[in-house]
């Protein structure tokens, strides 16, 4: 389920099957020209999207968060959802307020080669996967 308003008409009925928190995390940095942040920004955000549409029934599909600056981010997760996914790229500095035990998840993406769409395909695979991993360990 995406954040919009035609998904939350039926809310809450759904409620009740919607136990996962997908949230993209980006950072803007200045070492970077704006272009490849464009590129970077909408990988990820279609990367989030794949593992949701995959997912669907479940998952909650939380609005891109970003944040500028180089220096570490401390990034919290909705209290509501059980299982939480932070999904953002390998390098960059985010550190995650809960623990592992407590249900959250972070998914690392690689930045090489963002214009492939067989890269793509198998980012969005693997990703995907370890979400339904931490469904089976009941990590909550």
């Amino acid at each position: 389920m995406q954040w919009n308003l035609n998904d939350f008409e039926n809310w809450e009925e759904l409620r009740s099957f919607v136990d996962t928190a997908l949230l993209p995390l980006y950072l803007y940095s200045s070492d970077r020209k704006v272009e490849e942040h464009v590129v970077r920004m909408n990988y990820l955000l279609n990367v989030a999207a794949g593992i949701e549409q995959r997912l669907k029934g479940r998952v909650l599909l939380f609005p891109l968060s970003y944040h500028i600056g180089e220096e570490q981010v401390e990034q919290r997760t909705p209290a509501e959802f059980p299982y939480k996914v932070l999904l953002y790229f390998r390098g960059e500095k985010i550190q995650v307020k809960e623990r592992a035990e407590e249900g959250v998840l972070t998914l690392l993406v690689g930045d090489e080669d963002l214009e492939s769409s067989l890269r793509f395909e198998v980012t969005v695979d693997v990703l995907y996967k370890e979400v339904i991993k931490l469904w089976q360990t009941g990590q909550s």
